[in-house]
């Protein structure tokens, strides 16, 4: 392999790893407390989305209802889930924070 692959090999190599970087910080499901202000009753699950973003994880209930699922930023290490509760017509009903 001459210095030329080399370089090249290793150039693509950063790209790769920064690339990867970059997705794993766009997928965090960390919201702060002043977003999860911003999701009132009624709210659309579009507009929550907008808000908080992806949600870590969508729990359906046997009531046709569901929960999207994210973990609430805290500065202390706290470990708390936030739950956007949505009726079967996608609006939330409840924003819960609860330990995990």
């Amino acid at each position: 392999m001459n210095a030329r692959n080399a370089l090249v090999i290793a150039a693509s190599l950063g790209l790769a790893f920064a690339a990867q970087a970059s997705f794993a910080a766009s997928t965090s499901y960390h919201v702060t407390q002043a977003q999860i202000d911003q999701v009132r009753a009624g709210t659309d699950a579009s507009e929550v989305t907008q808000t908080l973003g992806a949600p870590e994880n969508v729990t359906r209930w046997m009531s046709g209802t569901h929960s999207m699922v994210y973990e609430l930023a805290s500065p202390n290490d706290q470990q708390e889930l936030v739950y956007v509760d949505l009726d079967k017509d996608n609006k939330v009903t409840d924003v819960q924070v609860v330990d995990r």
